[in-house]
């Protein structure tokens, strides 16, 4: 460093002398001076020759320090840069390689969703604004079908019953009565009279053959007569006595003649009566007397449904769930008493995309688990629909009643769907940070880090859905310890 008095003017130095104590800028700032001295004009401003050259060599000075500054600042940053290049180029660690490779895994598709019902059952009360008598079950009972899981209160029922089978009986006699309105004593007279009226067919008859018989007799009578008055043999009153005897049979036949026609006319109302007091009264008082037997027995077969309507009992075989109904309350049609599961069957119904549901078939197996119990299921219904606004559909999962599964349980689901080509890489290789996957890849002596989507774990490699392509050199043994960047060498 130069040291510039001011009690001694600077003398400027001469030609082949050394210059002591300045530097190339001062130089420079000499022999600037001096080439301009001849035409400078003297200060006319105060400022003497002397402070000019003072002032010069306090810039010259500053010159100087700034140079040097900059200089070391210079020589400062270009070491670091340096010692940076060298240590980068340093492995942080030592690391082995295998390439991401394509394998056939299993296709595996993995599902979520709750427990539920297969078939729930609501059963409610069919007669309304009756009172519950007893409650004969409870909340996880299994009952069978028909089993009585309540009673209600019938009485006003029973006693309107007993009302209806009595007009019942009623309809019923009186349907006898119009079928056969006469007693069996009746009959029997009938009967007597009918039988009479063919015997007196017969006197009638026999009367009617004798007239005849008789009207025979006079007419010969009465022609021989006749003959012996020709001869002188009878006298003339004789003659016509015997033809007034002819005349007079014929009158005695008309007559027995209408006796019997009399006779064979009673006997057909006889029989007329009989057959009437056999075959009953009339049809149509018949069929009034049926149809009014058949009004009172419907009448019957309705109460006799309502009071069965008033024990409550389950439709079919399945598990309790829920139970509302309790002892006092009154029932009312549009609430349950009862919630059951049908053949306490359970199911995982999950959704699926568009793409994962085509490849689905009814028959396929399904694991299912809660991290705490599993089951094996299988598919048995698969949604003919997707939803146009998610683009997912429906696919159920039938499990086993006994598998401990209760509905409403959260679980997940897997389903094999056999094998397929994938891009797997080692399992070791896989890191997570804060639930995000990623791996590291060896690229020219420096490792990448990729993250990437993790599919399928199967043993020791894992399915990478995307995030690498095949070939990609993956770190395997030493990744844990890398950052993104650092230099790695290979090790064998």
């Amino acid at each position: 460093m130069m040291v510039i008095s001011r009690n001694q003017p600077m003398e400027p130095a001469q030609p082949g002398q050394p210059t002591i104590g300045k530097n190339d800028a001062d130089i420079e700032s000499d022999t600037a001076t001096k080439q301009h001295e001849p035409t400078r004009k003297p200060a006319s401003n105060g400022f003497s020759k002397r402070s000019l050259y003072i002032a010069v060599g306090v810039v010259g000075a500053l010159a100087v320090l700034t140079g040097a500054t900059a200089a070391g600042s210079m020589l400062v940053n270009g070491r670091s840069h340096e010692a940076a290049a060298v240590k980068k180029q340093v492995p942080v660690a030592t690391v082995t390689v295998l390439p991401a490779t394509l394998k056939a895994v299993p296709d595996i598709l993995s599902l979520t969703g709750s427990i539920s019902a297969t078939d729930p059952l609501s059963v409610g009360a069919s007669s309304m604004g009756l009172v519950i008598k007893t409650v004969d079950v409870e909340e996880g009972d299994y009952v069978r079908k028909g089993q009585v899981l309540c009673t209600l209160d019938s009485s006003v029922i029973r006693a309107q019953l007993a009302g209806a089978e009595a007009r019942l009986q009623g309809a019923h006699a009186s349907l006898i009565k119009a079928e056969q309105p006469n007693r069996v004593e009746d009959i029997g007279s009938f009967e007597a009279a009918y039988q009479q009226s063919l015997a007196d067919i017969q006197n009638k008859t026999a009367l009617l053959d004798q007239a005849k018989a008789s009207q025979k007799l006079a007419k010969s009578t009465a022609a021989r007569y006749a003959a012996l008055l020709k001869e002188g043999a009878v006298s003339q009153m004789e003659a016509q006595t015997k033809e007034t005897e002819a005349l007079t049979t014929g009158s005695t036949v008309r007559a027995a003649q209408q006796n019997l026609e009399a006779a064979r006319f009673a006997s057909r109302q006889a029989a007329n009566r009989l057959t009437m007091a056999k075959e009953g009264g009339r049809k149509e008082d018949v069929q009034i007397s049926a149809a009014t037997a058949n009004e009172n027995a419907a009448a019957v077969q309705q109460m006799r449904a309502q009071i069965e309507q008033t024990i409550v009992r389950a439709p079919d075989d399945g598990l309790i769930t829920r139970r509302y109904a309790h002892i006092g309350d009154l029932s009312n049609g549009s609430k349950p008493l009862f919630e059951m599961i049908r053949k306490g069957n359970i199911e995982l119904k999950a959704k699926v995309s568009q793409d994962d549901i085509s490849r689905l078939a009814v028959g396929q197996l399904a694991r299912v688990t809660d991290n705490t119990r599993s089951a094996e299921g299988k598919v048995f219904q698969i949604s003919p629909i997707v939803d146009e606004t998610t683009r997912l559909g429906t696919v159920r999962i039938a499990i086993p009643a006994d598998s401990g599964f209760k509905p409403g349980m959260f679980v997940k689901g897997q389903i094999e769907r056999g094998n397929r080509n994938a891009l797997t890489v080692p399992n070791s290789a896989i890191l997570s940070d804060e639930g995000v996957d990623y791996v590291f890849t060896y690229e020219n002596g420096v490792a990448k880090k990729h993250q990437v989507a993790v599919g399928a774990r199967v043993k020791d490699v894992a399915e990478i859905r995307n995030g690498l392509e095949p070939g990609e050199q993956i770190i395997v043994a030493g990744a844990g310890f890398l950052n993104d960047e650092d230099p790695v060498a290979v090790g064998r």
